[in-house]
């Protein structure tokens, strides 16, 4: 099928391509409208970006007072602090809980370091037992001097 000259014609078509090309490898575009209008564009984007970077520096020196709305926001953000602050402490509280001791009257107080300290109004604790050899306690009293 190439025997009928088709062979000769895309020789001479890819010489004109070629030619071509090399021609125009000596061309150079210095400046066009649309080149002007992008150089317009980013100059005017510099000057912002400038601004930008200029009023963040001025603001550096500046010092907020504390206002009435931030006042607020403070208080709301302590607030929701210590109430995350009880969540916490209250599954400590739940994992000392005795169920056993609670429910069937274990006597005594329970196993914990708050009944071990001294009062503060200076009196001493006193314990009565209900029966003797029973082990069973009545609500502690405190005797003052």
């Amino acid at each position: 099928m190439f025997g009928l000259g088709q062979t000769k014609k895309k020789k001479e078509t890819e010489a004109k391509v070629k030619y071509t090309k090399a021609k125009l490898k000596d061309v150079t575009i210095t400046e066009t409208v649309e080149s002007n209008v992008r150089s317009d564009q980013h100059d005017r984007d510099q000057k912002y970006k400038q601004t930008i970077r200029q009023t963040k520096k001025n603001l550096k020196d500046v010092t907020q007072e504390e206002t009435g709305e931030m006042a607020i926001r403070k208080q709301q953000a302590n607030r929701e602090k210590r109430w995350k602050e009880t969540g916490r402490n209250q599954v400590k509280k739940n994992s000392k809980f005795d169920m056993a001791r609670s429910l069937f009257g274990g006597g005594g107080a329970p196993a914990s370091a708050d009944y071990d300290e001294e009062p503060s109004s200076g009196g001493e604790y006193i314990e009565e037992e209900i029966s003797e050899g029973s082990g069973d306690y009545v609500e502690e009293e405190i005797v003052e001097d």
